[in-house]
């Protein structure tokens, strides 16, 4: 696998040329929008095919995979186009195998929203073992706002990935919700309000739940434990899989304090897993962990390594960039959030060179527009390549990607070369 960052001068047809793939390979696989003039700066993935094979009158995916003794979804990883037609054509090339040599297994956590293009999620799934959707609520009176996921939740399970209910607590914390501490101090409550999350879970079909662990006052946290321990111990009858999520602030990051907190190594003793995810939210409130120095999150995942068995945690990736307009005025510019495709587009609309910053591990650039400077940070293929080898140093079970909404073909091909993707259905 190779990561080609473009050069002045050079078209998506001569980088083809120089490394003696398809042009067609390139443009699909990469999602390149324009291929005689690419972005300077921007990333393409390069993986080099070993085993293909031209699709002949009346084969399927099935007999092709049991041909060559590999599985449908390493078929549909190898040849991401497949999720955007329903049929097979004759004289199609398929990808059986490329040249890379893996480092290991990984357990791949999507995070969607339920109202993600279809089209996406078809594409993305063979890429998952788990498909986490965001997000159910909770209203003052204790009861859980259901959501429309019951599609998203179908095809998850039509691709093998197991889909995961995912509860926010944290905004109990901050609208000063009595709930909480009903629900961690009378077991009548908290019977009941797990009750209620196995009806849901059991309706909709979820395979387990990911609970979003807030920040709990000192007086509470040995009762939260009590309610994650009951709470666990219930689902795990039922064989459904339970998962705590920290989402610490780039303040938290930065600190290492919410790491100081002895029980979060008890909490995650409970469960089945550890998810670490920072969402990268840019507000008055938060900088983003794309502005953060990448050492920092090496530090913070090495910490939580010691404290959490590396088999029950998965460290988050943030595939979301941001746009702020300049100058920066600490508690008062927000960033607007832009994924990767969005990035490049107006690095294209503006005619500008896209840079990479190795302190932060992130690509930027700065542009004016009506007379206003604005700075784009964001995450390209270097960039999860950095993530992707700090999972494989501290050898944790999986990652968890926050999000999913648009297909990021850089990341995916990355994933595809250098991993086996951990299937637990």
């Amino acid at each position: 696998m190779i990561i080609h960052v473009v050069q002045p001068g050079e078209t998506a047809y001569s980088i083809a040329e120089y490394y003696g793939i398809s042009i067609d390979w390139l443009i699909r696989e990469n999602g390149v929008a324009v291929p005689e003039e690419p972005v300077v700066g921007n990333t393409y993935v390069i993986l080099f095919p070993e085993v293909v094979y031209t699709i002949q009158e009346g084969d399927t995916l099935e007999g092709i995979a049991n041909m060559f003794n590999v599985t449908v979804m390493e078929l549909l990883r190898n040849n991401t186009y497949l999720a955007d037609q329903e049929n097979l054509f004759v004289g199609d090339t398929l990808v059986i195998r490329y040249t890379d040599t893996r480092i290991g297994q990984i357990a791949v956590n999507g995070y969607a929203y339920p109202f993600i293009n279809l089209n996406t999620l078809r594409k993305t799934l063979p890429f998952l073992t788990y498909l986490t959707i965001y997000s159910y609520t909770i209203t003052q009176e204790g009861e859980l706002v259901d959501i429309e996921d019951e599609p998203v939740i179908q095809m998850a399970k039509d691709y093998g990935v197991a889909p995961i209910m995912l509860l926010l607590l944290e905004d109990m914390v901050y609208m000063g919700n009595t709930f909480i501490k009903s629900l961690l101090m009378n077991m009548e409550v908290q019977n009941q309000f797990i009750e209620n999350i196995i009806n849901v879970i059991e309706r909709k079909g979820y395979m387990g739940l990911t609970v979003d662990t807030p920040y709990i006052y000192p007086e509470f946290r040995g009762a939260y434990i009590g309610f994650m321990n009951t709470l666990t111990k219930r689902l795990k009858e039922r064989g459904l899989i339970v998962f705590n999520l920290l989402s610490p602030s780039s303040f938290e990051l930065i600190t290492e304090f919410i790491y100081s907190v002895p029980e979060i190594t008890e909490l995650s003793s409970v469960v089945d897993g550890t998810i670490l995810l920072t969402f990268g939210l840019a507000s008055i409130n938060y900088i983003p962990t794309v502005a953060i120095n990448f050492q920092t999150r090496e530090e913070i995942v090495s910490l939580l390594t010691s404290r959490i068995p590396p088999e029950k945690l998965q460290i988050g990736i943030s595939t979301i960039g941001y746009r702020w307009q300049l100058p920066y005025q600490a508690g008062v510019s927000v960033g607007n959030a832009i994924s990767n495709t969005g990035a490049v587009q107006i690095a294209r609309d503006f005619d500008i060179a896209i840079q990479y910053d190795d302190i932060t591990e992130s690509a930027y650039f700065v542009y004016e527009e009506s007379g206003r400077e604005y700075l784009v940070r964001f995450v390209d293929a270097r960039s999860a390549h950095a993530y992707l080898q700090l999972a494989n140093q501290e050898n944790v079970y999986g990652i968890a990607v926050w999000n999913i909404m648009e297909y990021f073909y850089d990341f995916w091909l990355i994933i595809n070369s250098l991993y086996e993707i951990i299937k637990i259905i």
